[in-house]
């Protein structure tokens, strides 16, 4: 019940939820100027959130660690990589079970590649709040079986950031591992890697799936809506809410 209800809270807090609240609101409202008003700016949000050009710079103020270069990669003194949980495909008819998400996908394939790079192990972490299997636990299956890489170990039980995190650095002091690289999206990593940091664990960021684009050539279409630019527009203002949940909780 309580999962469900941060579920509910969320979708009425981030786009498209929040616009379409509004919009609502302004139309029971009717013909005063208050409606008039509320519809117009949820109008005015839905196209904002729908912009690609808007879309990315919400990603350009959270995709501040940039990609890491060969070098640096050679000379991280990383023990480790950990690739914390994205989400899941549930119940995949083709696999006949639960498997990942693209984005749970897209981080595994940048832990796969970096392992080839450095030899190093991985850990991933990310557990399961609804009696599934958890999500390091599909990690391990894919990284093991369809990538040919070496999990060392898993951290099943967290549910946040903040317990990746946490019982991560449990799991690393235990295997003795100072030093890991930490695998996440690119709009992820700022969040992800201040909990890490919080938690004692020294953690290099190796940010991957990036989507804003450095001095990218304007086009027609970013200023058009598209439900790609919606979806990315949702992860950014998950962050920003995230990331304002997560420093009132340190106050």
């Amino acid at each position: 019940m309580g999962q469900e209800i941060v579920w509910v809270l969320k979708t009425l807090i981030l786009p498209p939820g929040c616009i379409i609240l509004l919009g609502l609101i302004g139309v029971s409202l009717g013909q005063r100027f208050l409606g008039r008003l509320l519809v117009v700016i949820a109008l005015a949000a839905l196209y904002i959130f729908s912009a690609p050009f808007f879309a990315d710079k919400l990603m350009a103020g959270l995709e501040t660690y940039p990609a890491l270069s060969k070098s640096a990669i050679a000379g991280s003194g990383a023990q480790a990589i950990v690739v914390l949980g994205g989400g899941r495909y549930s119940d995949a008819p083709e696999y006949g079970s639960d498997t990942a998400n693209d984005r749970l996908l897209l981080r595994l394939r940048y832990a796969a590649w970096l392992s080839r790079q450095t030899g190093l192990p991985i850990i991933p972490s990310g557990g399961s709040g609804e009696g599934r299997l958890p999500e390091a636990r599909i990690a391990k299956q894919i990284l093991e079986q369809e990538f040919g890489v070496q999990v060392v170990a898993v951290e099943d039980q967290s549910r946040t950031t903040r317990d990746n995190a946490r019982m991560t650095r449990e799991l690393l002091e235990g295997m003795h591992i100072d030093r890991i690289l930490l695998v996440t999206q690119a709009w992820h990593i700022p969040r992800a890697l201040a909990s890490f940091q919080r938690a004692g664990v020294d953690a290099i960021p190796a940010p991957t799936a990036f989507y804003h684009k450095q001095d990218s050539e304007q086009r027609l279409s970013d200023w058009l809506p598209s439900p790609t630019a919606l979806l990315y527009s949702y992860f950014a203002m998950h962050e920003y809410l995230g990331r304002l949940w997560y420093q009132v909780r340190e106050l």
